[in-house]
């Protein structure tokens, strides 16, 4: 069982890769999407409209996941500021089973985030059901 704090950080941590990874497709898709040139046929209008909303999908994936980032962050400031805990100071935790990593904040309370290493898996216990929480959005 993890604590709030840990729990806070982890979640910081993989909301950094995944905002990384949702603004990267949307770069993606951005930068392919297909430019109106004069077409006239309405199948090729349709297609690159499809695209465009595909691609406005993933900027809105990416803008809610930045939001959910920063709203975390600013969490774990208010966390390290009740406790008076120094800008700089490098916080250790971990993701059982996953990683371990450090955290720290600077003096313009900007949070800084980073895996140290790969922790080893944990094995599998015959007599516990491990369950995969999964929200149903593809591309996520």
């Amino acid at each position: 069982m993890t604590g709030e704090f840990t729990a806070w950080c982890s979640q910081y941590y993989h909301l950094t890769q995944l905002f990384s990874a949702r603004n990267e497709r949307f770069k993606n898709l951005l930068d392919n999407a297909p430019p109106y040139t004069e077409q006239s046929n309405l199948s090729d209008l349709d297609a690159i409209i499809s695209y465009n909303r595909k691609v406005q999908a993933a900027k809105a994936k990416a803008d809610k996941t930045f939001k959910d980032l920063t709203d975390t962050g600013h969490t774990i400031l208010m966390i390290m500021q009740y406790f008076e805990i120094p800008p700089r100071t490098v916080l250790t935790g971990e993701i059982p089973g996953e990683l371990e990593y450090e955290i720290w904040a600077n003096e313009k309370d900007e949070i800084f985030i980073g895996k140290i290493r790969d922790l080893p898996q944990e094995a599998d216990n015959p007599n516990i059901v491990y369950i995969k929480c999964w929200n149903g959005n593809k591309g996520d």
